[in-house]
């Protein structure tokens, strides 16, 4: 009983399908004032890895996750990554303020809707909806690249 729940739970956060490329966010053309960066989407570019909790009516599912948002010809789009599920594109991304939201596309073209805050921590948290319904929490902060400190 609970397998046949896990499976297409699963399923929805394998992200293998990509999303078409005019659904990605134009970062904008200049920086806002505020120190964070403001409305800036830019400022999220780089790899972020955290987890996602999945509840399970009794018991909760941790899985870890990936994010790396890239910047390509003034577009901001990128990968998610589940290990062992798959990865697939990210896109439809927005900032006001300290709340983003952006979506990856899960198997049979389902989005997951992410919408979080960005804590002046840099730390990411808010939930993953799909088909308009929570199906994870997820927590992310910045993963340093070698010798450089996040942005």
């Amino acid at each position: 009983m609970i397998r046949s729940a896990v499976v297409p739970l699963f399923a929805a956060l394998a992200f293998i399908l990509p999303l078409e490329s005019g659904a990605q966010a134009k970062a904008p053309t200049s920086r806002g004032s505020a120190p964070d960066g403001g409305n800036d989407v830019a400022a999220l570019v780089g790899a972020w890895s955290g987890t996602a909790t999945i509840p399970l009516g009794d018991s909760t599912i941790v899985v870890p996750v990936t994010y790396r948002f890239t910047m390509n010809n003034g577009t901001l789009g990128g990968t998610a990554m589940v290990p062992g599920q798959g990865s697939g594109t990210i896109g439809q991304i927005v900032r006001t303020g300290q709340r983003i939201r952006f979506v990856v596309t899960a198997p049979e073209n389902r989005l997951l809707e992410h919408e979080g805050t960005l804590s002046d921590a840099r730390v990411i948290e808010g939930m993953v909806q799909l088909d308009r319904q929570p199906v994870a929490k997820f927590r992310i902060t910045p993963t340093p690249a070698t010798g450089a400190p996040p942005r």
